[in-house]
């Protein structure tokens, strides 16, 4: 399906997009945090719809994006 290339480029984008969270909650920048959740959300489905991620490792990055949204249960933008 994709080349080894690919996959690589791929898995750091995920990775890039886990790590902006990451660190805009250390800064505790909520709003920042909040944008950059919705932007992994966003690209994870882009990337399930279009087949650039299998079932797994969706599932695999949904659980993590789904532990940092109950994390910032009470931000608010």
């Amino acid at each position: 399906m994709f080349g080894n290339k690919t996959k690589k480029k791929i898995q750091k984008e995920v990775e890039n997009l886990f790590h902006e969270i990451q660190i805009n909650l250390e800064n505790n920048y909520k709003d920042l945090a909040i944008s950059a959740r919705k932007q992994a959300e966003i690209r994870l489905e882009e990337m399930r719809k279009n087949h650039e991620l299998s079932e797994k490792e969706y599932q695999k990055w949904k659980k993590t994006l789904d532990e940092y949204t109950e994390k910032m249960i009470g931000y608010h933008h």
